[in-house]
């Protein structure tokens, strides 16, 4: 999510959003003069070996009752650096316009698709905290028990090369027996010792998580209660996340006309 977001800060601020706004009845024309253009660094279009299509900043100016107003609009491949050229300006607002064919921000508002990558975390985020509330009530509310390896079998998955193991194990609750399931592409380390330390829900048998599947370092005090180690550390890179995003959100907000 973190790494999506630096794509839509660097482009769906720059996507033209004002093509409602002209719609029909809303906005009339007049001639302008146009006062010289410029290159941003957007380019449209283009591959991995051919640089794609410049896009341009074309400055213009006109009038509307007498006042002279100042504007720029953009354009893929077209440079105006004079000339007379047609003015599309808002009847509510004559200082919201555009030369007629173009439009107001670098990009098309098809720049908006950027918001699937961190959308995309978002849904990562959400499983994650939804599956750490069940670590949460297992960590304050489990009953701990030994579980004995009694399957092994290979998935479809694969982690740094390495093949998904879903592994099962069984345990003696107060109540019956239970089974744990755990997967890991690296099961050694579930297969050291004969028995490995997991907690359990006593009102649920199936709600059950190998101690060392759990995310951090996790251990067991001498009084049997969970002890984390250095938990704080998952904080670091939510909270830069967050705090980089409104930074430069207040930012944009500040600058803005």
């Amino acid at each position: 999510m973190g790494f999506g977001t630096i794509f839509v800060w660097g482009f769906a601020p720059h996507a033209d959003f004002s093509g409602w706004r002209f719609r029909a009845g809303s906005f009339a024309q007049t001639v302008g003069q146009a006062v010289g253009c410029v290159q941003t660094h957007f380019t449209e279009g283009g591959s991995k070996s051919r640089r794609g299509t410049p896009i341009y900043e074309n400055r213009f100016r006109y009038t509307i009752a007498g006042q002279e107003f100042n504007g720029a609009s953009y354009a893929k491949g077209r440079c105006v650096t004079g000339g007379t050229v047609t003015v599309e300006y808002l009847l509510a607002q004559p200082a919201v316009s555009r030369i007629a064919g173009m439009r107001r921000r670098p990009l098309s508002p098809w720049a908006i698709l950027i918001l699937v990558l961190p959308a995309a975390g978002l849904i990562m985020v959400l499983t994650g905290v939804v599956r750490g509330r069940g670590y949460v009530r297992l960590l304050r509310e489990g009953v701990p028990a030994e579980g004995r390896l009694i399957d092994k079998v290979p998935t479809n998955m694969r982690v740094n090369h390495r093949v998904v193991y879903r592994m099962t194990f069984e345990y003696a609750a107060l109540s019956g027996t239970g089974r744990a399931i755990a997967r890991t592409n690296q099961p050694e380390r579930f297969e050291d010792e004969p028995r490995k330390l997991l907690l359990y829900d006593p009102g649920d048998l199936e709600k059950a998580q190998l101690l060392g599947s759990f995310p951090g370092t996790i251990a067991l005090g001498e009084g049997g209660q969970p002890v984390a180690r250095g938990s704080l550390a998952f904080l670091i890179l939510p909270a830069l996340v967050v705090l980089g995003n409104a930074w430069y959100a207040y930012r944009l907000w500040t600058a803005a006309p």
